[in-house]
């Protein structure tokens, strides 16, 4: 495996593991697991509305034989940080990040539950695109070691198309870059609107195969 996705799915990993003691914290209903065991990395929710997170990463094509089900492609987009990077107007990190990022995902219940725990953790940086004074967009970020991990971005739908993604991708660039990270890590849908802003903004995109145990095989999703 090249170093840098195995460096991008531990990463990954540890966000996860961050997000899931939040959850169990916060009361979110269901069980949590987050494990790593010979190369395979898992994470596993019970509640149905949250079987999206339940995958197993890092393994190869014949783990199948053991019971798995091939899950959606994950796409890890990869870059490594140098420098400069310059400073990206209209980004704030006041305001009300959770109530954007919430109105911009459309979820409720169970899954709106999750995220707001997830992205309460002390060590999350939260930042905020504004347009004429509004917080229009919102977009976390956590950091592993020398691997920053952007994640929760979303844009309220009346202002989406208008770049606010694009500003926070770059600011977050140039938070990690200031905060000593060598590498930032995202992930993607293939083929997505978000994996397009990431190949613009200079990340390596990298389809790879998950898993699922089939108790988890079914349920939503979220970019």
């Amino acid at each position: 495996m090249n170093p840098a996705i195995g460096r991008a799915e531990w990463a990954l990993h540890q966000r996860a593991a961050l997000a899931c003691a939040a959850a169990r914290a916060a009361g979110v209903p269901g069980r949590f697991e987050v494990w790593a065991e010979g190369g395979a990395l898992g994470v596993r929710a019970t509640d149905p509305a949250l079987s999206f997170l339940s995958i197993i990463a890092g393994v190869v094509p014949e783990t199948g034989e053991l019971g798995l089900v091939r899950a959606p492609d994950r796409l890890p987009a990869i870059r490594r940080l140098g420098g400069p990077f310059p400073e990206t107007a209209d980004v704030t990190e006041e305001g009300p990040f959770l109530d954007v990022l919430l109105a911009g995902y459309r979820v409720h219940g169970v899954v709106a539950r999750f995220i707001r725990a997830e992205h309460g953790i002390p060590s999350m940086h939260r930042f905020l695109a504004v347009e004429r004074g509004k917080a229009i967009g919102a977009a976390a970020m956590t950091i592993h070691e020398e691997v920053a991990v952007f994640g929760g971005a979303s844009t309220l739908p009346e202002y989406r198309g208008r770049g606010a993604q694009s500003r926070l991708l770059r600011h977050r660039l140039r938070a990690a870059a200031a905060s000593g990270c060598t590498w930032a890590v995202a992930t993607a849908r293939p083929d997505s609107v978000s994996a397009a802003n990431l190949g613009r903004a200079g990340f390596g995109l990298h389809r790879r195969p998950v898993w699922r145990a089939p108790d988890a095989s079914h349920g939503h999703s979220r970019a």
